[in-house]
């Protein structure tokens, strides 16, 4: 499952580059995306501009990584939907 992201959002770098040009508004909570596809299986997930984990694909499982690096992410949970494992995320950054 490939879900598509738009190419400039709070938490990436084109975002954080344009944000220290410009004021920052604080975005909705529901208007934010809070995800970026990075590779064809794996999600990176920002929360406020901060990386706070990442969501892994694999087979029919969304598995919950938390850290701001991948490398030494730690698996937090696993669940059915991708959305509810980008949930779980952004709930422990909270």
């Amino acid at each position: 499952m490939v879900m598509e992201a738009p190419l400039s959002r709070p938490g990436s770098s084109k975002a954080a580059a344009k944000a220290t040009a410009a004021p920052v508004v604080a975005p909705s909570a529901l208007t934010e995306i809070p995800w970026t596809r990075i590779d064809l299986d794996l999600y990176e997930v920002a929360r406020e501009g901060y990386i706070v984990g990442y969501v892994e694909v694999v087979g029919a499982v969304f598995v919950a990584l938390g850290g701001p690096r991948y490398d030494r992410a730690v698996e937090m949970s696993q669940h059915h939907t991708f959305h509810a494992a980008v949930d779980a995320l952004i709930r422990r950054a909270s």
